[in-house]
């Protein structure tokens, strides 16, 4: 991501279980909170529900995962899940 840097925290196996990252470039339209990413079988079904609630999609990004917002203003990532 270029000159872009962001921090996550990994198991001692490697995986990354949390992140920081700057509200600048891509994310630069993210809100400042602390942002929770829920993996969903099917994103495009998934936002539809989102939408069909009186939820809003805020930001698609790479066919894999989205920011939305509940009808309360809370936001959430969705994220396609593997397999």
């Amino acid at each position: 991501m270029g000159s872009y840097v962001d921090f996550d925290l990994r198991t001692q196996e490697g995986e990354t279980v949390a992140g920081l990252c700057h509200a600048r470039g891509e994310n630069k339209s993210l809100p400042p909170v602390w942002l929770m990413y829920v993996p969903v079988p099917s994103l495009e079904h998934a936002l539809a529900k989102v939408e069909a609630y009186g939820g809003e999609v805020v930001d698609k990004r790479h066919g894999s995962f989205a920011i939305i917002r509940d009808p309360a203003g809370t936001y959430l990532a969705l994220m396609q899940s593997k397999g």
